[in-house]
């Protein structure tokens, strides 16, 4: 998920019995699309009077290894996917950059939108990242390229873009999927897809995506993949690579070489997710003792929860904070509409997004990257989620115990998916710890964040002054992070070694 649109949230608590604000464009924010899908999900919990519905993810080889290997029709190419320049963009660009679509489903036109960047350092000796957003609903290209850990940042002006240092094409060639099919560019024909999007198609169309993509860009079979994302791609990720793994057990073909996941913030349990949120607040000095307290008396956390835990929750005074990042600048709009931060915080602008949406819908930056001329938004509202699941536990437990490397982290200041709710479900993997909890450096000294390692290299990261978006609020700790998990070791854990250079990992300065 990427950075608000809101210029105020309402609290996260006061989100869970009132309907999502709006943004200045009257559109759903991705903080208000989340909340939006957990309210959906409770209600369907609290009124289920029959069978819970067969979850395809407890058993991933018998619902999905019949899933091909291989492309059997493969359409498109690279050259013509190959974007000479982006609009505005600055000079001596170097690196390749590519755009466009791959037909996942001919029979209903589906089709999702890429973007595609090389490393611009020795990129065939790089592995390749996927990385995917959540909402469910919301951009990959807009949040993560660029707003996060694209090699781009969008400018004031909504029209020119500048180079963001620390972007994670530095150390990996990154895929950027706007997914699923509705989102951003991506496209479907068949109206009534948007109606049953759900996370079981999301994952069969990525996959499928992949093994198009891998067809047009053949020097990259066999490449080490590692799927990343954040928010609602705590879902979105593990079953992906559920599915590969499901695929490579059942054929004993490794099409796309998966070896891990490597997930931000991630929305893991519907009712954890509630209690460590409202936690989190209580923690931080939003709410007082007596309402906190009030809460768990009539709160269980469980689908149980009625009118009694709603009335508690309504009792929460939100102030006008952003759920993303709950110390952060907020956007306003003043009287002749332009944006403006009312803080400052170093490398961060709150108002990003808005010059985002400005730039993707200019028609020249559409045609360079050979989407389909149309109204770009950050996110679409109102996506079914007819088969999501309640707990992603014991997927992320599956893949751990099938060897896949498997690392989380999160921002310290997100309360959307905080870092408490991510702990909740961390004791739930049960796991004995490898490695303590334990502070993280940048090469500038500076502790980085936390980090706690697990039986199987299971392992924990926290990022410090960090919010939902990672990437976005502290883009040269995301990095860090990321060069961490591809090396398959722990993060620095002391300064002097930063500062001598026998730090065994490299950083971008």
């Amino acid at each position: 998920m990427g950075r608000s649109q809101i210029l105020y949230c309402i609290l996260l608590a006061s989100l869970l019995a009132v309907p999502p604000p709006l943004t200045n464009a009257g559109e759903l924010d991705q903080a208000a699309l989340l909340r939006q899908f957990i309210v959906k999900s409770r209600a369907r919990a609290q009124s289920a009077d029959g069978p819970a519905e067969t979850d395809p993810w407890v058993d991933p080889v018998s619902s999905f290894g019949h899933l091909p290997t291989y492309c059997k029709n493969p359409k498109g190419s690279k050259e013509a996917d190959r974007i000479k320049a982006l609009p505005g963009q600055p000079p001596r660009v170097n690196f390749e950059q590519y755009a466009g679509y791959v037909t996942v489903d001919e029979e209903h036109g589906r089709a999702l939108f890429y973007y595609f960047v090389e490393s611009p350092y020795d990129a065939a000796s790089k592995p390749l990242v996927l990385w995917l957003n959540g909402g469910p609903g919301c951009s990959s290209l807009g949040a993560g390229a660029m707003s996060e850990l694209g090699p781009f940042r969008v400018n004031r002006d909504g029209k020119t873009l500048s180079r963001n240092r620390h972007a994670w094409n530095n150390v990996a060639n990154v895929i950027f999927l706007e997914s699923p099919a509705g989102v951003g560019f991506s496209y479907t024909n068949t109206s009534s897809d948007y109606e049953k999007s759900g996370d079981w198609r999301t994952a069969e169309d990525s996959y499928r995506f992949l093994l198009h993509w891998l067809e047009r860009f053949p020097e990259y079979k066999g490449r080490d993949l590692y799927i990343a994302g954040e928010s609602y791609a705590g879902h979105y990720i593990p079953e992906l690579a559920a599915l590969i793994v499901a695929v490579r057990k059942y054929t004993g073909k490794d099409p796309t070489s998966l070896k891990g996941i490597f997930v931000g913030n991630p929305y893991l349990d519907d009712y954890k997710n509630e209690e460590g949120a409202l936690e989190y607040l209580w923690n931080h000095g939003v709410m007082s003792d007596e309402v906190w307290a009030n809460i768990n008396e009539h709160c269980s956390f469980g689908p149980s929860d009625g009118f009694l835990c709603e009335e508690e929750d309504h009792t929460v005074q939100g102030g006008k904070i952003d759920c993303f990042n709950i110390y952060a600048p907020v956007c306003l709009k003043s009287l002749n509409g332009t944006y403006y931060s009312n803080s400052y915080l170093p490398g961060y602008d709150p108002c990003s997004e808005h010059y985002v949406k400005s730039y993707l819908n200019n028609l020249e930056v559409q045609k360079a990257l050979h989407a389909r001329i149309r109204n770009w938004k950050a996110c679409i509202p109102n996506m079914l989620r007819i088969d999501s699941p309640t707990f992603m536990v014991p997927t992320i437990r599956y893949l751990i115990d099938i060897g896949l490397r498997v690392w989380i982290y999160s921002g310290d200041l997100d309360s959307i998916c905080s870092l408490t709710v991510t702990r909740y479900s961390v004791k739930d993997l049960d796991l004995a710890i490898t490695s303590e909890w334990r502070p993280w450096y940048t090469p500038d000294g500076e502790i980085g964040g936390f980090v706690q390692q697990y039986e199987r290299g299971f392992t924990l990261a926290s990022v410090r002054a960090a919010g939902h978006m990672v990437p976005a609020f502290q883009p040269q700790r995301a990095l860090v992070l990321l060069q961490a998990f591809l090396k398959n070791m722990l993060p620095p854990d002391d300064t002097p070694n930063l500062r001598t250079g026998n730090s065994h990992l490299y950083f971008v300065n």
